[in-house]
């Protein structure tokens, strides 16, 4: 999934809303392994630099990731429970997001502390673990 230069965040976001909870599950995974990739060679070229513009995206599905993931577990709760007649082995984990994780710590060391909170605020309040 690539966000074009004409398209902001928040038009891309609005047009995966019709995705799957599989679908957005795909997505946030991808994202997070392209976003592994660009920082690990972030010395070399404007990888620094995508790898920020993917942590964006990655933070900006994060509110769709969030229930996704947790649809997604349910349904294999269920699944697991039709098959078996017994309760599924555990519960939903709240995961931790990489995205965020990422462009905090990016913005820790541009010293952003402001966008550094406005991240912070935004994983809180979509649920997210630190």
């Amino acid at each position: 999934m690539w966000m074009g230069e004409c398209m902001d965040i928040k038009e891309w976001i609005d047009g995966l809303r019709w995705l799957s909870a599989e679908q957005v599950v795909d997505v946030h995974f991808k994202l997070q392994e392209k976003i592994k990739v660009h920082y690990k060679l972030r010395a070399d070229g404007n990888n620094l630099e995508r790898a920020i513009q993917l942590c964006e995206q990655h933070v900006a599905l994060a509110e769709l990731a969030f229930p996704a993931l947790k649809e997604k577990h349910e349904a294999q709760a269920r699944e697991y429970e039709e098959l078996t007649g017994r309760r599924y082995p555990s519960e939903f984990y709240v995961p931790s997001h990489h995205g965020y994780r990422q462009l905090i710590a990016i913005m820790k060391k541009r010293k952003d502390f402001e966008r550094v909170k406005q991240l912070e605020e935004k994983r809180r309040l979509e649920g997210w673990r630190e």
